[in-house]
C-alpha cells in the first residue's frame, strides 16, 4: 500500500524555479482523483460546486506538494483555490527570471566538455525545453550548428564530414546528428578496446571452455551421476515378502559397512579402514638440530639435555659474533670456519653430557 504522506512527485521550491512544472502535474493529477473543480469558479451561480471533503483532500495535495516554507507562509489559506491563485501570483513570471540564465547556459555548452555524447544530448534536450517555455524557441538548425561548432580539435575532420552532410541535407534532424555520434563513440571503444592486447598476441580463452559433461546427458547440469549402489537384475527397493525385502522366507537387503557382500549379492569393493593406520614419518634431512648440534632429527624432537642445549646456544653465538667482527674488520677476508668438535653422528642425548663445542 502507497504511503499517503509520500509526495507523488518533486515538491515546489520556495525560489518557483521548477513552478511550471508543478503546475503541469497538479493539473494532470487533479483530472485523474476528480479534484479539478475546486480549482475554478463554478460557471452556473446556482451549483454549489464540489463538497467541502473533496476541497479539504485538494487542499492537502497541494500544501504536501510545496515547500514547507510556503506552507507555513500560506497557512492562513483554506480553500485549494485561494493557496493555487497565490502560488500562481507570485510564480506565474517566473519565465522571466530563469530566460538571462539559460541563455548564459546555452552560449557556454559545449560538445567537447562531455566525455559521453548520451549526456551532451540530456542537457542539450533540457536547455531547449526550458528556452521554449520561456519563450525563446530553438529549432533544430540551431542545435545541429551548436554542436558542430563545439567538436574537439581532434575530432576536426569528422565535425567536417558531418558538416557536409547536413549542407547536403542528409542531416536535417539534431536526433539524427546524435545518432550518429554515438555509433561513431561506440566503434571507437570497440577499437580500443580491441588494441589493448599486444601487437601479435591472441586472447587467452577462459578456464574449461572447451571441456565437456561425461554424464550421460551432455546438457544436465554437472557430471553424470552414478548409483553407489547398483542392483542386480534391476531389482526395485522396498521391503516386503519374498526376494523384494527381509520379510518371511526371504533374504535381507540391507547393507552395512562391515559385511563383505553388497545388498545385490556381489562382493563389497569398498574396504574398511585400518584401525591402527601406519604414521608417516617425517622426513629428516642432513641439517643439524638448531638446539644440540646433531643431525638426524628436528629441533622439536630433540631430547638433549638443557646444559647441553644451552652450550650449542653459548657456542652458536660465540661464532656470529667472530663473524660478524672478521667483515667489519676486513668485508673481502674469507674465514672457513670448521666445527672439529661436532661429529654430527652421536647422539648427546644418551650420553646426558656436555660437549665441548670449544
Amino acid at each position: 500500500m502507497a504511503d499517503p504522506t509520500r509526495p507523488e512527485f518533486d515538491i515546489l521550491d520556495s525560489e518557483g524555479l521548477e513552478y511550471h512544472r508543478c503546475v503541469s502535474d497538479v493539473e494532470t493529477t487533479f483530472v485523474a482523483k476528480e479534484y479539478a473543480a475546486t480549482l475554478t469558479d463554478p460557471k452556473d451561480p446556482t451549483d454549489k460546486g464540489p463538497s467541502d471533503k473533496v476541497k479539504a483532500n485538494a487542499l492537502m495535495f497541494l500544501r504536501k506538494h510545496i515547500d514547507p516554507s510556503l506552507r507555513w507562509e500560506y497557512l492562513q489559506l483554506k480553500t485549494p483555490k485561494e493557496l493555487w491563485d497565490a502560488l500562481k501570483g507570485r510564480f506565474g513570471n517566473i519565465h522571466d527570471t530563469l530566460l538571462p540564465e539559460l541563455t548564459v547556459q546555452w552560449n557556454e555548452i559545449r560538445l567537447l566538455d562531455y566525455k559521453r555524447v548520451n549526456d551532451f544530448n540530456k542537457d542539450m534536450l533540457r536547455l531547449k525545453a526550458r528556452l521554449n517555455f520561456c519563450g525563446k524557441d530553438l529549432t533544430e538548425d540551431d542545435m545541429i550548428q551548436k554542436t558542430l561548432s563545439t567538436f574537439p580539435t581532434s575530432a576536426l575532420i569528422l565535425a567536417n564530414q558531418y558538416r557536409l552532410e547536413y549542407d547536403n541535407k542528409r542531416i536535417t534532424t539534431f536526433n539524427k546528428l546524435i545518432n550518429l555520434l554515438q555509433v561513431a563513440e561506440r566503434h571507437n571503444e570497440v577499437l580500443l578496446n580491441n588494441n589493448v592486447r599486444p601487437v601479435g598476441t591472441k586472447k587467452i580463452s577462459e578456464a574449461n571452455y572447451d571441456k565437456m559433461n561425461s554424464g550421460k546427458n551432455p546438457n544436465a547440469r554437472g557430471v553424470g551421476r552414478v548409483d553407489p549402489y547398483p542392483r542386480g537384475n534391476k531389482a526395485q527397493r522396498g521391503k516386503g515378502r519374498g526376494s523384494r525385502g527381509a520379510g518371511r522366507g526371504g533374504s535381507s537387503k540391507v547393507w552395512r559397512r562391515n559385511d563383505t557382500i553388497g545388498p545385490n549379492g556381489q562382493e563389497n569393493k569398498v574396504k574398511n579402514a585400518p584401525n591402527n593406520p601406519p604414521v608417516k614419518k617425517e622426513r629428516v634431512g642432513d641439517e643439524p638440530c638448531y638446539r644440540c648440534g646433531v643431525a638426524g632429527h628436528w629441533y622439536k624432537n630433540c631430547h638433549a639435555s638443557a646444559k647441553v642445549a644451552a652450550s650449542y646456544k653459548r657456542y652458536r653465538e660465540s661464532k656470529e659474533q667472530e663473524s660478524h667482527f672478521m667483515n667489519e674488520e676486513d668485508s673481502d677476508a674469507y674465514v672457513n670456519f670448521t666445527i672439529a668438535d661436532i661429529s654430527g653422528k652421536k647422539d648427546f642425548a644418551q650420553s646426558m653430557d656436555a660437549p665441548d663445542f670449544d
